[in-house]
C-alpha cells in the first residue's frame, strides 16, 4: 500500500538523486532523466511506498487535484456508469472526482456553477440543465460537455450522435411496418434533447413521406415518473389505437417507466403497443419484455469526455473538440413486427 507520510527527501536518499530530479520523475516530466536514473527513482518509491501528496503539490501550483462531474440524475445507471469511466480514467492521473447530481434542477446546477468559480475544481465534465453555454465557458476552469448540442460550437464535446441514433431508432420501427410512431423527449436541456431528436424524427418522417402530427410528440421528465405520466397522457388519446401504432422515447428509464404503467392498463408493450427506448441501460435487457433500444456507449463517452478534459487541462487556449459516438441498434422483444399482420 502506498503511503503518504513518506516524504520526496526519503525517496530521493535511497536513490542517490536530488530531490528535483525526484520530482521530474513523479510530475511526468522525467524525459531529461537517464534511463537508468529513472529506474532507480521509480525503484525506490516501490520499495518505500511512496504516494504522491496531491495537497501539497496543490499549494505549491495552487491546484486542486479535484475535477467535478456534474450529471442530471445518478440513480440512472446510464450517467452513473458514465461517471464511473471518468473516475477510472482521472484517478491514475492522481485526480480525485466529486460527482454533483443536479436531478434537472436549475438551483443545483448553479451552485456547483458557484463552487467551480471559487476555484475548487481543476475542472468540470458536465451534463447542462440549462444549455448556458455562454456561462459554462466563463466558469474560469476547463470545461467539457457531454451530450450534443446545437449552441456547443465553442467549446469541447463528447457525446452520441443524437440524430443519427433517433433516426436508426425509427429505421427499425418503419422497417418493422410501423407508420404512426410518437416520440417521447424531454423539454430539460432543449437544445439537446428536444431540438435534435424532434428534428430528427420530422426530418424522418418527412424522408418517408409520412405526416407529421404534433399531438404525438410529448414532453416529459426522463425519469420514472416522466414514464408513467407518458403512459397515462399517450392512453388518454381518444381512439389512440388509430392514431399511434408506436412510441419512441428519449431514454430507457422513460421506456421502461411507461411499459409498466402500460400493462396497468392491461396494454402489452411488445403485443398492443411497440416501445423503443435509447441508451441500452443493464435494467433494459430485464423487462418484460425486455427493450429494444439503442445503445450508447457509455463507458467510451465517460473515458472520452476525461482524456479531452487532461488535454485541456494542459492546454486550454486550444481549440475546441467535439467527439460524437454513433448509436447501435439492441433488438428485443417490445417492437411487434407489423409486417406480418
Amino acid at each position: 500500500m502506498k503511503n503518504s507520510k513518506i516524504s520526496i527527501y526519503e525517496v530521493a536518499r535511497l536513490a542517490g538523486v536530488s530531490k528535483s530530479t525526484v520530482s521530474r520523475v513523479i510530475s511526468d516530466r522525467g524525459g531529461s532523466v537517464s534511463p537508468e536514473t529513472l529506474e532507480r527513482v521509480n525503484r525506490a518509491i516501490e520499495q518505500l511506498g511512496y504516494r504522491k501528496n496531491s495537497i501539497a503539490a496543490g499549494l505549491r501550483t495552487r491546484k486542486t487535484y479535484i475535477v467535478l462531474v456534474m450529471i442530471p440524475d445518478v440513480a440512472n445507471p446510464f450517467w452513473s456508469e458514465i461517471a464511473r469511466a471518468v473516475q477510472d480514467k482521472l484517478e491514475p492521473e492522481s485526480y480525485s472526482v466529486v460527482i454533483g447530481s443536479t436531478y434537472w434542477s436549475e438551483e443545483r446546477e448553479a451552485r456547483y456553477y458557484e463552487l467551480a468559480q471559487m476555484s475548487r475544481f481543476d475542472g468540470v465534465i458536465l451534463n447542462s440543465v440549462t444549455d448556458n453555454i455562454e456561462l459554462i465557458k466563463k466558469l474560469g476552469v476547463p470545461a467539457v460537455l457531454i451530450g450534443e448540442r446545437v449552441a456547443a460550437q465553442n467549446i469541447d464535446t463528447v457525446g452520441t450522435d443524437t440524430m443519427q441514433a433517433t433516426k436508426v431508432g425509427m429505421q427499425y420501427l418503419y422497417d418493422m411496418g410501423h407508420r404512426r410512431i410518437a416520440l417521447a423527449t424531454s423539454e430539460h436541456g432543449s437544445e439537446r434533447y428536444l431540438s435534435l431528436r424532434a428534428r430528427a424524427y420530422k426530418d424522418f418522417l418527412h424522408e418517408k413521406g409520412l405526416p407529421f402530427d404534433p399531438s404525438l410528440v410529448f414532453s416529459v421528465n426522463l425519469n420514472e415518473e416522466g414514464g408513467r405520466e407518458l403512459a397515462k397522457r399517450f392512453l388518454a388519446m381518444p381512439d389512440w389505437r388509430n392514431r399511434a401504432d408506436s412510441l419512441f422515447c428519449g431514454n430507457d428509464i422513460l421506456a421502461i417507466a411507461a411499459m409498466s404503467e402500460f400493462r396497468k392498463f392491461g396494454i402489452i408493450p411488445g403485443i398492443d403497443i411497440s416501445i423503443i427506448g435509447m441508451d441500452d441501460v443493464p435494467a433494459a435487457s430485464q423487462t418484460y419484455p425486455p427493450l429494444t433500444t439503442v445503445r450508447k456507449p457509455r463507458e467510451r463517452i465517460g473515458q472520452a469526455a476525461a482524456e479531452l478534459l487532461l488535454r485541456r487541462m494542459e492546454n486550454p487556449a486550444g481549440q475546441p473538440e467535439k467527439h460524437l459516438f454513433p448509436g447501435e441498434l439492441v433488438v428485443r422483444d417490445s417492437v411487434i413486427d407489423r409486417r406480418k399482420r
